[in-house]
């Protein structure tokens, strides 16, 4: 069953407020690990399910909990959608609306932290190391 209002009520939401700029191009399904990995998921649709009204199929089904927040749908998304941003509000809604437990959300708010923090290690790691990015003028390329 479709809600006309479910759109208005994901975009009065923080993090919520960029999903009708979303024109369907597929780059967050293209660069997301997940969907690579599973054929059921597929943020595209998702926000095109949003968008029309599918709050009980949305907050009732398993895609809103399998996506891992790396965030690379945001970086490739050229109508900055934050499809990242949307799930974390579609997530609280499926606590708010008793579709799930809400321990469910805080398991995975504690997760993000420490893959937040597992990531954020990793780079200064490398930008202490001899694996940082090193910066070349075309003159020391020997490029004109």
């Amino acid at each position: 069953m479709m809600n006309s209002e479910f759109k208005r009520t994901v975009q009065d939401r923080p993090g919520g407020e960029n999903l009708s700029l979303c024109f369907s191009c597929g780059s967050c399904t293209g660069t997301c690990p997940v969907a690579e990995q599973r054929e059921s998921f597929n943020p595209r649709l998702m926000i095109k399910k949003a968008l029309l009204g599918f709050e009980e199929e949305l907050l009732d089904g398993e895609e809103i909990w399998q996506c891992i927040q790396c965030r690379r749908c945001v970086s490739a998304c050229p109508q900055n959608v934050r499809f990242a941003d949307i799930v974390r509000v579609l997530r609280r809604m499926a606590v708010e609306e008793d579709y799930c437990d809400a321990g469910l959300e805080q398991e995975l708010d504690e997760l993000d932290k420490n893959v937040l923090r597992y990531r954020l290690n990793s780079v200064e790691e490398a930008l202490e190391s001899d694996r940082a990015p090193t910066e070349y003028t075309l003159e020391e390329t020997g490029g004109e």
